[in-house]
């Protein structure tokens, strides 16, 4: 259910309870792209069912999704049609177009071509912890992670914020210690380092050195840390159970449930119950794992107090993000 988790501190009143949620969600609801729209935002429902609840509860969790459909047109297609039109302008007045006049043409040429484009369309998942006051979005880039926040700030009004995590000791800092270490014993209780890391050194040009499949207790990558290349990903695992890639942005990707965790839902589950049983073994799952990173990341700062995370991602203007989440293979 969840591939990624982007971590973020809920402040302010709302929502009280998942019905308030839903009723604001319901502001916003999903309609596809119009034939000379390039984007649509809005929220649907998570179980993919029509007319279904916008937000459902499930032992005590929250889920919801926001769907995102943008259409894009060709640049040359674009390129194309304006050279077209102001070949048309210098054969019948012998004049050439001015700059505003050609911003005009290719925004005409959009126009004319977005009708012919195909949509895309993605979603990002939304758990709400209401107990622990969190927000964890399943998101591969931050412009989709500020889609979502941006909906929900609309939403809720001036009482309301939202805030990325913070912890005490920076994941990049921890991730160099537990590279460093020794031995076993000097690593965090429940947390256990995988086969998978990319270091990066400093610099105009900096070196970029990394492991796949590849044992990390070794000299060699403690080596590298010796010569300053510092951890910017590193595959991890928690109590046997839950397998991620920790950024140093505090961000979780490549989550994957290990073998036989999924074994323990039952398998007579009705089709209609599947989505209840999933979100609680996910969210099951997920949930103490983000409690215990975050106590081996030294706990959460308090906001306005002094932390030693400074690798949070900034926010950025989502129209202009266009990363997409990585199809790598798990990392174990």
């Amino acid at each position: 259910m969840f591939k990624n988790l982007m971590l973020y501190r809920l402040a302010g009143a709302w929502p009280a309870s998942a019905a308030q949620l839903e009723e604001a969600l319901a502001r916003e609801p999903f309609a596809e792209c119009g034939a000379t729209q390039q984007k649509s935002i809005g929220w649907v429902p998570p179980r993919g069912e029509q007319h279904g609840a916008l937000v459902e509860s499930v032992d005590g969790q929250w889920i919801a999704r926001l769907a995102i459909e943008t259409k894009a047109v060709p640049g040359e297609a674009v390129r194309r049609k304006v050279q077209e039109a102001v070949e048309h302008i210098e054969q019948t007045s012998g004049r050439k177009p001015g700059k505003k006049e050609l911003r005009d043409l290719r925004d005409d040429a959009l126009l004319a071509l977005l009708p012919q484009a195909f949509a895309r369309r993605t979603q990002v998942t939304v758990w709400i912890d209401p107990r622990e006051r969190r927000l964890l979005l399943d998101a591969g880039s931050q412009g989709k992670a500020d889609e979502v926040i941006a909906s929900l700030v609309r939403l809720a009004g001036r009482d309301f914020s939202i805030a990325l995590a913070q912890t005490q000791q920076s994941p990049q800092a921890a991730m160099t210690a537990w590279l460093a270490a020794q031995s076993p014993d000097e690593l965090p209780g429940a947390l256990a380092v995988e086969r998978e890391c990319e270091l990066k050194g400093s610099g105009e040009e900096p070196a970029v050195v990394k492991f796949t499949r590849h044992e990390l207790a070794t000299d060699e990558v403690r080596q590298h840390i010796v010569e300053g290349k510092l951890p910017t990903r590193l595959a991890l695992s928690w109590r046997a159970r839950v397998g991620f890639v920790l950024t140093q942005a505090l961000q979780l990707k490549k989550i994957s449930f290990l073998e036989g965790v999924f074994d323990e839902q039952a398998k007579d589950v009705a089709a209609d119950e599947r989505f209840d049983a999933n979100v609680a073994l996910a969210t099951g799952e997920l949930a103490p794992l983000i409690t215990d990173l975050l106590a081996a990341l030294g706990g959460e700062a308090e906001p306005g107090q002094p932390s030693g995370f400074t690798d949070a991602p900034k926010t950025v203007d989502a129209a202009h993000d266009e990363a997409v989440t990585s199809a790598d293979d798990p990392p174990f």
